[in-house]
């Protein structure tokens, strides 16, 4: 045990800050002290890191710790149900670039050029609308990709 905290506090000494994120061990603050991830001690250091101090949901919450902060859970939540629930309609409404769904949609994002962001979702229609089998969730990360 000695030896795997020694180990460990060695590594984490010789390590510096980085903004670069592995994508085995996602966000969190083992991301950001654990530099350059390419061998299994220092993705199974970061891992635990961020697993030991519950850092990750922290990071998602607030926006920070190498994470992007939602628009709020509550609105998530709604904007989930609201085009989950209305697929085909939006699919019309972005389509034309205009409509009660795509308005609403905008309202629930916050959106403050509505105008604009009716104009970038109808010329970015294929990317969004995919394919017959796109999920919903799979139009709210197409949207919010684009959206930037």
């Amino acid at each position: 045990m000695k030896r795997v905290i020694i180990v460990a506090g060695t590594l984490l000494l010789t390590s510096s800050l980085s903004a670069e994120v592995h994508r085995n061990t996602g966000y969190g603050l083992g991301s950001m002290i654990i530099e350059n991830q390419n061998t299994v001690a220092k993705q199974v250091l970061a891992a635990i890191t961020n697993g030991t101090f519950g850092n990750q949901t922290f990071g998602i919450t607030t926006g920070t710790l190498n994470c992007n902060k939602p628009y709020t859970i509550v609105s998530n939540e709604k904007i989930e149900k609201f085009v989950a629930d209305n697929m085909d309609a939006l699919a019309i409404d972005i389509a034309t670039g205009s409509g009660e769904n795509l308005d609403t949609l905008s309202t629930l994002m916050e959106v403050a050029d509505k105008a604009s962001f009716s104009k970038v979702l109808k010329a970015n229609f294929s990317k969004i609308y995919s394919s017959t089998d796109v999920t919903s969730a799979d139009v709210i990360d197409a949207i919010a990709t684009i959206r930037g």
